[in-house]
């Protein structure tokens, strides 16, 4: 994993803007922008079809000071991890997305990197299929509505769990901001 102090252009990386037709995805021509691209936080990959769910997860994690690359299918999702699976965090993906769900793109995600740290989304989900992923290695459900608080606080027990098992020497202090 990226040493979060470390900037992904001198690793190697040259990162600017995601680029992809509706169908047409090919991973050696895929670009990504950063958000926050000097937050002091985790990577989070935010994988949902619906640009405004995107755009709002999006501007709670930059606020909290997360670096954030957003995706809106699972195959854009499957070619920007290919490439970037070394700086990855983690990835919340929503469950309902049209072509491959959320289902789908987990697996083919573990195909990559069997560990990956993910985190799923939705306001419906398949119980048995979510208890599958679960025990697949999942890190997580949240429920949608999505809130900032809900949000928040599923990421801050995630990245205390997997604390212990990275040596990212990033210290993941609160969440919340200072009044």
């Amino acid at each position: 994993m990226l040493s979060h102090g470390k900037n992904l252009q001198s690793a190697g990386v040259h990162i600017t803007e995601c680029r992809s037709q509706p169908n047409q995805f090919m991973a050696d021509e895929i670009t990504c922008v950063i958000a926050n691209p000097k937050g002091e936080r985790e990577l989070i990959m935010v994988v949902d079809d619906e640009g405004l769910v995107t755009l709002l997860v999006e501007r709670v994690l930059t606020t909290e000071g997360y670096r954030v690359i957003t995706a809106s299918s699972g195959p854009q999702a499957l070619a920007i991890y290919k490439k970037m699976r070394d700086y990855v965090d983690l990835v919340i993906l929503d469950y309902k997305m049209p072509g491959m769900d959320g289902f789908a793109l987990y697996n083919e995600l573990r195909l990559v990197n069997p560990e990956i740290p993910a985190v799923l989304t939705s306001g419906f989900v398949d119980q048995e299929q979510l208890e599958m992923m679960l025990s697949k290695g999942l890190r997580g459900f949240i429920p949608k509505p999505l809130t900032q608080e809900k949000l928040l606080l599923k990421l801050r027990a995630i990245f205390d769990s997997m604390k212990g098992k990275k040596t990212t020497g990033t210290d993941l202090g609160s969440l919340s901001r200072p009044a």
